[in-house]
């Protein structure tokens, strides 16, 4: 009797530790490549960097919690991390470097609302993050890099 209990409490850890291999870990799809900033605070950014072959992005490392990117003028960095609960996230704020460029007020926009994070939800190749004041309105939105 006591063998017939051990076995099947050994299977039934066997099947919830699968279980629980197979199921991706939170925050996979945020960290699974760089996303492309599509608008600032409902602004949409047709062009956003100086060039089409620099365009602005945010990336999410998952080795160190950290982010990186690239704003309209300057190059930043910083740290995230990634709440209890399915889609919680603070982005702490961005060091960059200093270089003005004329869409300096987007990119002032941008590195200041990263920092106001406080969730964000990706749908298909969409990433939008929003801050604690509203949570309907899109603080910023991303797409997924091809």
């Amino acid at each position: 009797m006591r063998i017939a209990t051990t076995t099947l409490l050994l299977a039934a850890l066997a099947v919830l530790t699968s279980c629980e291999e197979n199921s991706p870990a939170p925050g996979t799809a945020l960290v699974s490549g760089r996303w492309m900033l599509v608008a600032v605070e409902e602004m949409p950014i047709a062009v956003s960097s100086y060039s089409d072959t620099y365009r602005s992005y945010l990336q999410f490392n998952a080795q160190g919690s950290t982010t990186e990117g690239l704003a309209p003028c300057n190059s930043f960095g910083g740290t995230f991390a990634l709440g209890a609960e399915a889609g919680q996230l603070t982005i702490s704020p961005q060091f960059s470097t200093r270089t003005t460029c004329p869409a300096q007020t987007i990119e002032d926009n941008y590195l200041s609302a990263l920092p106001r994070t406080v969730r964000y939800e990706i749908s298909g190749k969409q990433l939008k993050l929003y801050d604690a004041t509203n949570s309907t309105k899109v603080l910023l939105e991303f797409k997924a890099a091809e």
